[in-house]
């Protein structure tokens, strides 16, 4: 499928970063619940830079690991597949979150692009090598 978009791992990638990204949320909520407690809007959430790189990182390695396993998995060429697949994940969690605005959306999406498109380099490179049994 080298030159064609798959619809299907677009897709499929896109729900597996939406679960990742859930799994993240979750897992940096129960690190940071002190700086949450009581917190009721976004902006009222106050991080060191410390925790705020932990969050970056985290949020960056969810696309990573996504687009990992699209580029891994699918069959054919699948470097931008993830990336759009990406993309897909943080327009449905800023829909989900009432976040959504296009700067937030522009904003939002070129790490999360990023991230995707290298995981899938990555997945493809590894898929691409011969089986170390064989």
């Amino acid at each position: 499928m080298t030159g064609r978009l798959d619809w299907k791992w677009i897709a499929i990638g896109a729900l597996i970063m939406v679960a990742l990204n859930f799994v993240a949320s979750l897992l940096l909520a129960f690190v940071l619940r002190t700086q949450l407690e009581g917190v009721t809007e976004p902006e009222a959430i106050q991080l060191s830079g410390g925790q705020a790189l932990l969050v970056a990182v985290v949020s960056f390695l969810s696309f990573a690991i996504g687009g990992y396993i699209v580029g891994i998995k699918s069959v054919g060429r699948t470097i931008l597949e993830p990336g759009i697949s990406a993309t897909i994940a943080v327009l449905v969690g800023l829909l989900i979150s009432g976040g959504f605005s296009i700067l937030n959306l522009i904003v939002g999406v070129v790490v999360p692009f990023l991230a995707g498109v290298i995981g899938g380099w990555l997945g493809e490179r590894h898929q691409k090598r011969p089986a170390d049994h064989l």
